[in-house]
């Protein structure tokens, strides 16, 4: 956790100078208890962007092909930035019980429900995963906003807002329903998306 925090510190400044980094509703981050963070996916930097705020190391499930695909260091170093790899696209037992394990600790576990990096201003459409996260450990979910205009390059403008958490009695979790789960969907994609609409309000 050291090395995590570590990295962590020691990159932040290095992102103020290449963009314009805002964040907004930080008062709204718990300071302790098991919390699912929950945020769209505009750029491959974005869990180091969302950590910044945080006092407790965030624990983000990240695509397997990350760990894969780049060599040893680069899966060396994912591991120890907090990430863990899951398998998409097909049940990933091992990855659902490492998040569940996080939850269950009272740690913080980092989301992208859209499942992908999403380049544009398309709406918010997060799949079901958090919600399933949510029933079996009973987390509520912080609601995260990247914004930005087009896509990540040098100085660009982002505001990221964390909104008021979602209780899971919010979600309208059911246990084992379908509905339960579009339910929960909804509710997280109203929230993000009005977020969004927010935009970039500095004058």
């Amino acid at each position: 956790m050291k090395l995590y925090f570590f990295l962590l510190r020691l990159a932040t400044p290095f992102a103020h100078m290449a963009f314009h980094i805002r964040y907004v509703g930080k008062e709204n981050i718990p300071k302790d208890g098991s919390l699912i963070v929950c945020s769209n996916h505009r750029s491959v930097i974005d869990p180091f962007l969302v950590a910044v705020p945080f006092r407790r190391q965030l624990h983000f499930m990240a695509k397997s092909e990350l760990f894969t695909d780049h060599g040893k260091i680069a899966a060396w170093f994912l591991r120890k930035a907090g990430a863990f790899p899951v398998h998409r696209d097909k049940g990933d037992t091992e990855s659902i019980r490492t998040a569940e394990d996080i939850l269950q600790k009272g740690g913080v576990l980092g989301i992208f429900p859209q499942g992908r990096v999403v380049f544009d201003l398309s709406p918010f459409r997060p799949k079901a995963g958090f919600a399933l996260l949510s029933e079996r450990t009973g987390a509520p979910i912080l609601p995260v906003s990247i914004y930005m205009e087009g896509a990540l390059r040098f100085r660009r403008r982002i505001t990221i807002r964390f909104g008021e958490v979602i209780p899971q009695e919010r979600l309208g979790l059911k246990e084992h329903s379908r509905e339960g789960l579009k339910q929960a969907c909804a509710c997280l994609a109203e929230q993000i998306n009005r977020q969004l609409e927010e935009k970039d309000d500095r004058s």
